[in-house]
């Protein structure tokens, strides 16, 4: 059996005066787009020294006032003691907040590494569940333990998967070292924030871990940032970080702008024939997989090899589509009808293998006979419709509207 092919991973990240934008590309075909203007930085995984303004016990809940427009939501299972009007706490965003709503937060920060997740207030170890192979699993929680001070626990990252000793040492040291440090800030007058999560690009780097193959900067000085960056976590890779010209990028900004301008589109062709219909609502997101048009061959789209041929590639689009959207909660998907069990579970084999591969968790659920598959993708930050667009004033929010367009 051939093994599988691999798949070329850059990040290509261009640098402007009040905006930068980064792609993440699979062989050409941006997966993830992030995009942040001055002023407009994500709030998700900051850590906040705030002041308890209210409590709502009906709600369990009590209301932090962070600095930010709208207070914190905070459950009172995660305050404590410490749930009295006035009262100080330090508390990480967890979710932003969304159609008016306050960011959900929690006392349970945690601080991200390459290799590692320290949790500074909680004990014990555990390993990510995308490594499979149980030797590994054993061999890093083996390792990590020891490393572990009274009262902090880790969460190994999948990137540590062959990770040694040495290199989880240091990065449990570093993440230590920064608690402690933004914690003996914890004593300035609240609202005040204690740690801020490093730009997007930076971000991108971190959480996918060594598995790029190039970093491409259209500025000299973002590029020589980044390289001095990875030369304090992950010092073998810095190499691999390089300022180019963005008229020699392959593909070009204009190109990888395309392929935005198409994932803020609710209707996608597979080039396998056939296409998708992706609506989010409040509630959940519904993804329609549409045959191929009325003008084929009836026998054709009736067949069940050309609907699994159709089903299949549908599950490797959605993949990326619901990644590069950033589309996060309750996701249903109809696919078209397929008549043999054995075809219903390899689309749904596929749906998770290609999933496999997203920075958030996925979870997929199996194929009802109606063809339909629900899905849950973590919420991380907005979606692609929310960082690209803005809600319009001439219909009262009912639809959006384009946001000023940035030079590439």
């Amino acid at each position: 059996m051939p093994s599988p092919r691999r798949v070329r991973q850059r990040l290509l990240v261009s640098v402007r005066r009040d905006h930068r934008w980064a792609a993440w590309l699979e062989d050409e075909r941006v997966v993830e787009f992030q995009h942040e203007r001055e002023g407009e930085a994500s709030s998700l995984g900051n850590i906040y020294f705030g002041r308890i303004t209210r409590v709502e016990k009906g709600l369990g809940a009590a209301f932090v006032d962070i600095g930010l427009e709208a207070a914190a939501f905070l459950p009172l299972s995660e305050a404590g003691a410490s749930a009295v009007e006035g009262a100080s706490v330090v508390v990480q965003i967890e979710r932003e907040g969304w159609a008016g709503k306050g960011p959900r937060a929690t006392t349970r920060a945690s601080l991200p590494g390459v290799y590692l997740i320290l949790l500074p207030e909680r004990r014990g170890i555990s390993v990510s569940e995308r490594i499979v192979d149980k030797n590994e699993r054993s061999r890093l929680a083996a390792l990590v333990k020891p490393i572990a001070e009274a009262g902090e626990g880790f969460m190994v990252r999948t990137a540590a998967d062959g990770a040694q000793e040495d290199q989880l040492r240091e990065e449990a040291a570093a993440l230590r070292a920064s608690w402690q440090e933004l914690r003996g800030r914890a004593g300035a007058r609240p609202p005040a924030l204690l740690h801020r999560q490093p730009p997007i690009d930076l971000r991108l780097l971190r959480d996918h871990g060594p598995q790029f193959d190039e970093v491409i900067y259209d500025r000299r000085d973002a590029a020589s940032a980044a390289t001095t960056w990875f030369r304090s976590v992950l010092p073998t890779l810095a190499t691999r970080i390089a300022f180019r010209r963005d008229v020699e990028w392959t593909p070009a900004p204009v190109e990888i702008l395309e392929q935005i301008e198409d994932a803020l589109q609710s209707s996608i062709d597979l080039a396998a024939g056939g296409g998708l219909v992706i609506e989010p609502t409040e509630a959940l997101t519904v993804i329609d997989v549409n045959a191929r048009s009325a003008g084929d061959a009836q026998a054709d789209v009736a067949s069940e090899r050309v609907q699994l041929r159709t089903n299949l590639a549908a599950a490797d689009e959605i993949a990326r589509q619901i990644r590069l959207r950033n589309i996060g909660g309750i996701i249903v998907v109809d696919f078209i009808d397929l008549k043999d069990g054995t075809h219903r579970r390899q689309v749904v084999d596929r749906l998770r293998a290609a999933t496999a591969n997203d920075s958030a968790p996925v979870w997929v659920g199996a194929m009802s006979r109606l063809g339909l598959v629900e899905l849950t993708r973590k919420r991380r930050g907005p979606t692609l419709v929310e960082i690209m667009t803005r809600p319009c004033t001439a219909c009262e929010g009912t639809g959006r509207a384009r946001q000023p367009r940035d030079g590439a």
